[in-house]
């Protein structure tokens, strides 16, 4: 199984970990997961696939207690410093546990909202420092800011991560992973931009037939078949729109078409504020809003893309480095004219490119 329906992701995770469901009314709702301390699942309609991507192991992985479920994570950025074990060289990438998975506990909950925490254990590879911390993310569900009339999902995010060190070199790291019809029915990531933006490649050069640069945005494709990444630098945002970035997809064995996006004023608004730097030009300037398209190796289970968003750097007060960010995840379902409606509402974009 590659894509889930509430009630399939429900099943198939059974007592492997503790679910909560969050509901606005009889028809959207969000999962959120103790394992991993995430939204797993954003449901606009109970009728539909989830846009979020799920690992389709996911009761194995579960099981083994392994970082890679799928949904809507928290990270810690530089990629750099903290998951590779030679990170001069960009080699030996890891995912470490003490930050994912994690050991996160639900603190609170209600019909409406939860909050969740775990003690956070880091290292960073480059100065061979161990940094310990706590990270509590609380998951709201909100009305949608912009009146759209298309049905949708809407939640706040409130993510506080603190660090017992001061003067850690870091941002908060919002990673969203989303699903793909692969190359027959790819979904597209849509950037809105000030004009002649200039999108940076963080692996290899994006080939030109994945990467569109519009009159005020950037459109870039998700079927996951290859291995890419796309980042904006601040100089390019359209820091006039709280939406920083969304994602356009044909809902597969559906007529429908979904979109999510991800919105929030708390982002790097200066080269200064970010140190994710790339891997195939770390000299290079630094983007903040990115996104990765994975490769399926089994091509009947298709991976993942990621719409993503480094958050604020870290600031010293009283001798810890605390970052505390707010953002948004809305999830709407329609067909596709509607969803080019709240497409140009979000994102300000009237004619996108999709793929």
């Amino acid at each position: 199984m590659n894509y889930f329906t509430k009630e399939n992701l429900i099943s198939q995770i059974g007592n492997s970990t503790q679910l909560v469901e969050l509901e606005s009314n009889d028809e959207s709702s969000a999962i959120v997961s103790k394992h991993g301390g995430r939204i797993l699942g954003i449901f606009p309609r109970k009728d539909i696939y989830n846009m979020l991507w799920i690992n389709p192991h996911i009761k194995e992985e579960l099981a083994a207690k392994n970082w890679n479920i799928g949904g809507d994570r928290y990270w810690i950025s530089p990629e750099r410093d903290y998951y590779y074990k030679n990170p001069e060289k960009f080699e030996e990438w890891f995912c470490p546990a003490g930050l994912d998975p994690a050991n996160y506990d639900i603190i609170g909950n209600s019909s409406s909202s939860c909050t969740v925490s775990t003690n956070l254990s880091i290292v960073n590879n480059s100065l061979k420092v161990r940094y310990n911390g706590e990270i509590t993310r609380q998951f709201t569900l909100i009305k949608e800011p912009i009146s759209t009339g298309v049905s949708h999902c809407g939640i706040e995010y409130v993510d506080d991560c603190v660090i017992y060190t001061p003067n850690v070199k870091a941002n908060g790291w919002s990673l969203t992973q989303v699903i793909s019809g692969g190359v027959n029915s790819p979904g597209t990531v849509l950037i809105p931009t000030k004009s002649d933006p200039k999108p940076l490649s963080y692996f290899r050069i994006i080939p030109e037939d994945r990467l569109k640069i519009g009159e005020n945005h950037v459109a870039y494709k998700i079927d996951i078949d290859d291995i890419y990444k796309l980042a904006i630098r601040p100089e390019d945002i359209d820091f006039s729109k709280r939406a920083k970035i969304g994602y356009v997809i044909k809902i597969p064995d559906s007529d429908v078409y979904g979109c999510i996006v991800k919105l929030s004023d708390d982002v790097p608004k200066s080269q200064d504020e970010c140190f994710d730097v790339s891997r195939d030009h770390p000299e290079s300037e630094i983007g903040v809003i990115q996104s990765y398209n994975a490769e399926s190796p089994d091509k009947s289970s298709l991976q993942f893309g990621e719409i993503e968003l480094q958050l604020h750097s870290f600031e010293t007060i009283a001798n810890t480095s605390l970052s505390k960010a707010k953002h948004e995840l809305l999830g709407y379902i329609g067909t596709k004219d509607e969803i080019i409606i709240v497409v140009e509402k979000y994102l300000g974009i009237t004619n996108p490119i999709l793929f």
